[in-house]
């Protein structure tokens, strides 16, 4: 019963399509085909070609032609018919330079990144580090994301995300390094201090002779810096971010940065001589001479070319009078 079912649609397919095309000029049928392999009638516009190479000529047709939603289209049905083809990577690179092409470049990211981890040893692999990278670049340098229409926000988020698979899917490539700093530099644009700092300390130790090397160190100090926010008496970050400047300017004195670094150094002294003063007085309010003497006579060491330094000798010299 369910075969004659089967042969009565059929022949009113037949019947339909000569009535609407008579002396064969394209049967209505023509775009159904019985399959006994699937046991479904399909349509060939939705099937691809009969092998991987034919379809990805036929793909690559639609899209040097600039019709992108076609060339889409067939470059997916490859790789849905034939996912492990030798042309399956290049199928699945083209998804990804259409949604460049269509300006939605966290799609491409994603097509992308989806070849280096579906087809990892495919010759495309530089090709593609190099798109994610300028992708990535691209949202660091001020580029929005759509999200619903005309809206768009500011993705500085994607640009870590993006900046993070370009070092991870090639640690030693010629992006790496600088992805890494990039990513530090979105962490610290959007006051993730803690999260640049890491950034820029694994990029200071995997990359030594990194040509942004100097600039990793100059940022980690900054970043520490803007860190030390001054908690009551707590000078402890502040003292870090010191020494990181410090730091920078013991192995890069000639750096054109050098100058800068110095400043925020005098800075950070004059901002721990200001809190050491202001810890003394709160002893001495609080009559405990004994500890306010410490705090002074540590400024006065420690900090002589500061303001705050008189300041204490002054209050020593009162409490010795006491």
């Amino acid at each position: 019963m369910k075969r004659l079912s089967i042969v009565a649609i059929f022949i009113l397919f037949i019947l339909t399509g000569l009535a609407l095309y008579p002396c064969g000029t394209g049967p209505a049928f023509g775009y159904w085909i019985w399959t006994p392999e699937s046991g479904r009638w399909e349509n060939p516009k939705f099937a691809a070609k009969d092998t991987p190479e034919d379809q990805i000529v036929y793909a690559r047709k639609f899209y040097e032609a600039r019709n992108l939603k076609d060339g889409l289209r067939e470059f997916k049905k490859l790789l849905k018919a034939y996912p492990l083809s030798k042309e399956a990577p290049t199928a699945q690179y083209y998804v990804g330079r259409i949604m460049e092409d269509l300006d939605n470049p966290y799609e491409a990211f994603k097509a992308y990144q989806k070849v280096i981890d579906t087809y990892p040893y495919t010759e495309l692999v530089d090709d593609v580090i190099e798109r994610e990278y300028k992708i990535a670049d691209a949202f660091f340098s001020g580029k929005k994301m759509k999200i619903i229409g005309k809206w768009q926000i500011p993705a500085k988020d994607k640009a870590i995300e993006i900046f993070k698979a370009v070092a991870d899917n090639a640690p030693y490539g010629k992006y790496a390094d600088l992805a890494k700093f990039k990513a530090g530099m979105s962490y610290k644009d959007i006051q993730d201090y803690n999260s640049a700092i890491l950034m820029f300390k694994d990029l200071i130790d995997r990359y030594p002779n990194s040509s942004v090397i100097d600039k990793a160190r100059f940022q980690l100090a900054e970043c520490s810096k803007l860190l030390a926010v001054k908690p009551a008496y707590d000078q402890t970050p502040t003292n870090l971010a010191r020494k990181e400047f410090e730091d920078f300017l013991k192995k890069h004195p000639d750096s054109g940065m050098a100058p800068d670094a110095k400043k925020v150094v005098d800075k950070l002294k004059l901002s721990e001589a200001e809190n050491a003063y202001e810890t003394g007085k709160f002893y001495e309010d609080r009559r405990a001479p004994e500890s306010a003497v410490i705090y002074y006579k540590d400024i006065v060491q420690n900090y002589p070319d500061t303001a705050w330094a008189n300041k204490a000798q002054e209050r020593l010299n009162e409490l010795e009078k006491k």
